[in-house]
């Protein structure tokens, strides 16, 4: 009765690397570079369903701590954002996250919206705890990227920016993004646009600007461009107050932030403005939130989700050691129409 009790409660060992080879009638190494995505793998098809069917048999999960110490990696990278509770983020971090667990990658989250957080991510990389960084952020100048970041670039991507002597980004086409928009407002009747951007320092709001001039131009629109020193809802709701105190309105309002357009609502709120009655309103990014504004707010959603992915890839590319390069997410922006602009 003992020795039965026994044999019930021994403990399951965990299946091994050997165990996989065994019953795929295969040699170790195979595996590895086979559950490993090695492109040193050399396996015709069956065989390679054979292996990944004695994976799923046999429960086999790669021992990453192990792993890390034979390849001196520690399989996680960190990924510092400019704030968490900004909804376009949301979409990056799931792009990231997805794409991490696919190549067995553990992930770091930082937000620089307080304290000296991409210091302590500098520190990270320097002390060996991440291999490698990505860095989408909005608000920080050239500048002190360079500073904070020297001497590492070769382990860091940028996410949805440039900045130069950074040589590895991922950004969306934004200035296609702004055009959808300008045409929308151009196809209801608006003469009249306003543009609310971002830091003028900053790349990404560069382009946007440029994309918003261009597509006024080609729709022989008037362009009013107002620049902001944030991307935030208090810099929308400052911008807005700006426009809304204008002798001669806008039709219209493009604004690069979905946090902007919230501080758009507020600010015709208190200036007595209906949209889209009298403004119609459009802000760059989509997400659920814009759903469940008064009145729902009309958006451009960006392939952010699929650029949170390829920065994973490109950082992956340079930590073993390939060339570095600029990739723009070839999936196009989509205008999602909702009630703050006119029919």
């Amino acid at each position: 009765m003992d020795s039965d009790l026994n044999e019930f409660i021994r403990p399951v060992r965990r299946a091994t690397i050997k165990d996989v080879a065994r019953l795929a009638k295969v040699d170790p190494s195979l595996v590895s570079r086979v559950v490993n995505n090695d492109p040193k793998a050399f396996a015709s098809a069956s065989t390679r369903t054979r292996i990944l069917k004695a994976v799923d048999d046999l429960g086999y999960q790669a021992n990453l701590a192990a792993r890390g110490l034979k390849m001196s990696k520690t399989q996680t990278i960190g990924f510092l954002i400019p704030n968490i509770g900004n909804p376009i983020y949301a979409s990056i971090i799931s792009g990231v996250e997805a794409r991490c667990l696919e190549l067995g990658y553990g992930i770091i989250l930082g937000d620089h919206a307080e304290g000296d957080t991409e210091n302590t991510f500098t520190t990270l990389l320097e002390q060996g705890r991440v291999d490698g960084l990505l860095i989408a952020s909005g608000v920080l100048p050239d500048s002190y990227l360079k500073k904070v970041m020297a001497n590492r670039t070769a382990s860091v991507v940028l996410v949805n920016r440039k900045v130069e002597g950074f040589e590895s980004s991922v950004i969306v086409n934004d200035e296609l993004g702004v055009a959808l928009a300008v045409k929308h407002f151009a196809s209801n009747g608006s003469k009249i646009i306003a543009g609310i951007f971002g830091p003028t320092f900053i790349e990404t709001a560069q382009r946007r600007r440029n994309g918003f001039q261009r597509a006024c131009s080609e729709s022989n629109l008037h362009p009013i461009i107002v620049d902001m020193p944030s991307l935030d809802m208090k810099a929308g709701f400052e911008a807005g107050k700006q426009i809304f105190a204008l002798k001669e309105l806008p039709d219209s309002i493009f604004v690069s932030t979905l946090l902007m357009a919230i501080g758009i609502l507020r600010a015709a709120a208190v200036c007595g403005i209906s949209i889209p009655d009298q403004v119609s309103l459009i802000a760059m990014h989509d997400s659920e939130l814009a759903e469940y504004l008064n009145p729902p707010i009309t958006t451009i959603k960006m392939p952010t989700y699929e650029m949170g992915r390829q920065s994973v890839d490109l950082l992956i590319e340079l930590l073993t050691n390939q060339a570095p390069r600029h990739v723009m997410v070839s999936e196009a922006p989509k205008l999602i129409v909702r009630s703050s602009t006119r029919a």
